[in-house]
């Protein structure tokens, strides 16, 4: 029998079909696994019919539990999973956003007995948003925790025993986010930043200015957010794109440039190396877990002079733009799905065990 696997994750608008972490649940060997995907809004709107004429009620409910991200969605579908999880329906249940889900669940499952049902979650946030999101009286109830990165271990480690943690990195679509298949070799070059959270719009905004008189670097600017940055002449904004379009502006682009606050897993690193990219990010032990062996110029402390002296040192070594568009490229290889796959299966092997 394969082991059933039900994921709980949070919907939101902006995700695309080819990015996240939601993806996982689609590379499993479906032999050996039979995943159910299960996918609650982000907001208090999505609620069981039934459950609608208490909404006053469970909205006070939920927020006494100290999850301040946790919605009646996020209830509503601890519910529901619940209910197949006294049917015998599921092996393990992973709530794919632990700072989002999973306030209830873990716990009715312990104390009703279910031996054979094992709650995992995975937690997203570093330590500075985790401290202020994650409930850790609720972590000892969950079986197993996932975290993407080495760099959120101190925080749990102060709530979670070790043998329960486990650092497991997150992948990416390398076929359908890919190198161009003719590289740019003159010194105009366009840069590429994508995404909202946890991005330092204030250093990318004066790296652009520090840049507006030197010729041939521009920047493309990826976002459904607002960002205060019409006023810069050398930087286009795309809002709203599909996949297709995205991977594609990817391959158009040649310098992936990632002032991070802070990271830990994070999609634009991958899908911008995996599209081969040079590439000028934020010098961060989450950074340095998934580009551990220079595959990238990192700067610490987004230092705009040394971000201006990088792009500007991509622009005019045509050779070393390409070099390390080569290794990040092969670094995505080693992060793509069907590799990084075996790793979460050992891991559910020895959950279900």
């Amino acid at each position: 029998m394969p082991t059933r696997i039900r994921f709980e994750y949070t919907r939101y608008p902006h995700w695309g079909g080819r990015s996240g972490y939601v993806q996982l649940a689609h590379q499993l060997d479906k032999q050996r696994y039979h995943a159910i995907l299960h996918g609650a809004s982000d907001s208090d709107a999505d609620l069981a019919r039934w459950l609608a004429p208490l909404r006053p009620w469970l909205r006070r409910f939920v927020r006494r539990g100290r999850m301040p991200w946790y919605k009646l969605s996020d209830l509503s579908a601890e519910i529901e999973a619940f209910a197949g999880c006294l049917m015998t329906r599921f092996d393990i249940v992973h709530f794919l956003d632990g700072e989002h889900s999973g306030q209830f669940l873990p716990r009715l499952v312990r104390k009703s007995r279910l031996s054979t049902v094992r709650t995992v979650a995975t937690f997203h946030q570093p330590p500075e948003v985790a401290s202020k999101v994650v409930n850790t009286d609720l972590l000892r109830w969950i079986d197993h925790i996932v975290l993407v990165s080495p760099s959120q271990l101190p925080f749990f480690q102060e709530h979670v025993p070790q043998d329960r943690l486990h650092v497991l990195l997150h992948g990416v679509d390398a076929g359908f986010f890919h190198p161009a298949a003719m590289p740019n070799r003159t010194d105009r070059i366009r840069c590429i930043t994508a995404g909202h959270w946890l991005r330092d719009w204030r250093a990318f905004e004066s790296v652009a200015s520090a840049l507006l008189g030197v010729g041939g670097i521009t920047f493309d600017v990826v976002t459904n957010r607002k960002v205060d940055l019409q006023h810069l002449p050398n930087v286009t904004i795309h809002s709203g794109i599909d996949d297709a379009t995205l991977a594609n502006l990817y391959r158009s682009v040649d310098v992936l440039f990632l002032p991070l606050v802070q990271s830990t897993a994070n999609n634009t690193l991958l899908e911008g190396i995996a599209s081969g990219l040079a590439a000028v990010i934020t010098d961060l032990e989450a950074v340095r877990a998934y580009l551990p062996g220079g595959e990238a110029i990192l700067v610490g402390e987004n230092q705009v002079d040394a971000f201006v002296d990088a792009l500007r040192r991509l622009q005019q070594d045509i050779d070393l733009r390409h070099e390390l568009g080569r290794r990040a490229r092969a670094r995505a290889e080693e992060l793509a799905w069907p590799r990084v796959i075996r790793n979460y299966e050992n891991f559910y092997t020895s959950v279900a065990a």
